[in-house]
């Protein structure tokens, strides 16, 4: 890594998602709700909850309807139009589905323990609920069941990283992780990758969505099984063309069209062909998700298969950080202070970096201890650049360290 003194703000370079009435009309408006809600509800069943608003799901939920329970969840974990994301308010959905025998409720509230999504991240605690709602005939769960085994397990660590569009990982890294695994516990681990790998087989056999997302994912990183990108591509593929509009499913086949274009991007087991990676991200990104919206401006921000557009690459970052992504945030900021598509805009750099340090993104941390080490945008401190340096170094971001002895220095000279 090159000296900060020398260096712009660090690019996130990897490649790695929205009138009044006169009162009669109101209040006639309000007796109609009100009296549809009691025709359509007393002793009827409901066929299809996914037509019903979220203060018709709301009044079935309060009366004990698990399924309108979920569905609320649902709305609230992902987001939608109308609803706007809310992890606190999904798991107490979810929990009071699962309390009163709800296998999907059940199921749902083990993501969160896994992926620490509005609680702390509890592993265990993730483990026994899919358990639970396998027991109870659960098929997601197993999907569920296989990440905390692989998370566990730390067969991925950077199974939650943003892949490099243009780099690939260093492969001798994998290796000396994986050779350290196997002299520590040879026959655990295997039987673990073959518990895994088989998981992820049962569920996208019996059509979840999630499970074919997983099992392409391991066939692309070669975990559990021999690396081969074709069956990768064709188990993600498979995903991608589900007509599915279910909210469980957005994230499967998003991550799917993401991977995809990936591959379309590195030629991993596909020719490279730039045209179909950008339809692919497109897709996703028009679906919701941040992280396509991220790589589009990625593309155009570094001419990826597209004429170089600085603007048009903000307007993806800026899409992508509605939803908080943090490596668009700093990407964001590394644009202002770069004056890429816009003014050169110090305070604006320094406000989109603590926007995306504050969710613990270690390349936005080293961009802050850059700006308040040199007094970009914020008067200089030695102190907090220290700090921000600190915590890109804990996280083991390379070159970090290095910057924090530099500044350690400078604060010694300066006493």
């Amino acid at each position: 890594m090159t000296r900060l003194s020398r260096l712009f703000l660090i690019s996130g370079f990897c490649f790695l998602a929205m009138t009044a009435c006169g009162k009669e009309d109101a209040e006639q408006a309000e007796d109609a709700v009100d009296t549809t809600e009691q025709v359509a509800f007393d002793d009827v069943e409901v066929e299809d909850y996914t037509v019903l608003s979220y203060s018709e799901l709301e009044v079935l939920a309060y009366q004990g309807d698990t399924e309108a329970q979920v569905m609320l969840g649902r709305m609230l974990e992902y987001g939608t139009e109308d609803v706007k994301q809310n992890f606190a308010e999904a798991i107490s959905w979810y929990q009071m589905a699962s309390d009163s025998g709800s296998v999907d409720g059940t199921d749902a509230l083990g993501y969160f323990y896994l992926t620490g999504a509005g609680v702390d991240q509890n592993l265990d605690k993730a483990e026994e609920l899919f358990k639970s709602a396998i027991d109870a005939g659960s098929v997601n769960a197993k999907v569920g069941l296989a990440r905390v085994l692989l998370e566990k397990g730390d067969y991925e660590a950077a199974l939650a990283d943003i892949d490099e569009m243009t780099e690939d990982k260093s492969q001798e890294k994998s290796e000396e992780k994986t050779s350290k695994k196997k002299d520590d516990s040879e026959e655990p681990e295997e039987n673990e990758l073959s518990q895994i790998v088989e998981l992820l087989i049962v569920a996208q056999q019996a059509g979840d969505l999630d499970g074919g997302y997983y099992l392409g994912y391991i066939y692309e990183k070669g975990i559990g099984v021999t690396q081969d990108y074709k069956k990768a591509y064709d188990y993600y593929n498979r995903v991608v063309r589900s007509t599915s509009t279910a909210l469980n499913d957005r994230d499967s086949i998003n991550l799917s069209n993401i991977a995809i274009g990936l591959m379309y991007i590195k030629g991993y087991g596909v020719g490279v062909d730039t045209d179909a990676a950008l339809e692919h991200f497109t897709v996703a990104s028009d679906n919701s998700s941040p992280k396509a919206s991220y790589y589009i401006g990625q593309m155009y921000e570094k001419g990826i298969g597209v004429d170089k557009d600085y603007e048009k690459a903000m307007e993806y970052y800026l899409k992508a950080a509605d939803f908080d992504f943090a490596p668009a945030l700093n990407q964001i900021g590394y644009l202002y202070y770069n004056g890429f598509g816009v003014d050169v805009d110090f305070a604006s750099a320094v406000y989109y970096q603590k926007l995306a340090a504050l969710q613990g993104y270690a390349i936005a941390q080293v961009n802050l201890g850059f700006l308040y080490e040199n007094g970009y945008g914020v008067e200089r401190n030695l102190e907090t650049a220290l700090s921000y340096y600190e915590m890109a170094a804990n996280s083991g971001y390379e070159g970090a360290t290095e910057a924090v002895v530099r500044v350690k220095a400078q604060i010694n000279e300066e006493m």
